[in-house]
């Protein structure tokens, strides 16, 4: 197989509160992956991950009231972080090319674009025009779709039962495909979901808000 490599550029990007999720994301996302068991010491693993999320999340709470030592303590977080998925993104695919399986490389990171590859674009991506919820085959469970677009690299999907708050939506982790599972979810509650595309340029529009009670 070709050798891959991973875009972890827009992690610099990311506000403290999108990292941490972004962080928590991957630590549940690589807790049961072939790739990242029976790790050795230099590479991080759920628990490095885990606790790097945990102390982001402390320090920047703590920063908000103008420490400048916990501002300078976030940072360092913040980079260990970034630097914590540079490592994993390198052990992926080194697992995945030595053993010859590309599905190791499904990480829930966007994978560069080759220079001669045709879908690399220069704008935004447009706002999603057409999402659908439907009832999962379990309990809690909701299946979302959406169109993909040229040139997209990758889909977020977001939820919340209060959509006229806006720091209460709960980013899920980044979608390669269209059919996206949502599980966990409360029963007989109705829930808000919104998309929007990424690629190598950003972040496009939200699409408009949907609607579904979980059974």
């Amino acid at each position: 197989m070709t050798v891959p490599s991973f875009d972890t550029s827009s992690l610099k990007k990311l506000s403290d509160g999108d990292l941490i999720q972004q962080t928590f994301s991957f630590a549940e996302r690589i807790k049961n992956h072939d790739a990242f068991q029976n790790l050795q010491e230099h590479v991080p693993g759920y628990d490095r991950f885990t606790n790097l999320g945990v102390a982001l999340q402390k320090t920047s709470e703590a920063a908000r009231y103008g420490d400048r030592l916990l501002e300078a303590e976030k940072e360092r977080i913040r980079e260990e972080i970034i630097r914590c998925f540079i490592f994993a993104c390198q052990h992926a695919v080194m697992v995945a090319t030595h053993r010859n399986a590309p599905s190791m490389l499904e990480i829930g990171i966007e994978q560069k674009q080759r220079a001669y590859s045709r879908s690399v674009t220069h704008s935004l991506p447009a706002m999603p025009q057409k999402l659908i919820l439907k009832k999962g085959n379990r309990p809690g469970m909701v299946v979302a779709t959406v169109g993909k677009e040229s040139g997209v690299g990758s889909i977020e999907l977001q939820f919340t039962d209060n959509p006229g708050d806006e720091s209460s939506w709960k980013s899920l982790e980044r979608y390669y495909n269209c059919r996206m599972e949502v599980s966990g979810l409360d029963s007989v509650k109705r829930y808000y979901f919104r998309v929007r595309y990424h690629n190598s340029v950003g972040s496009g529009p939200w699409s408009a808000v949907v609607s579904i009670v979980v059974e």
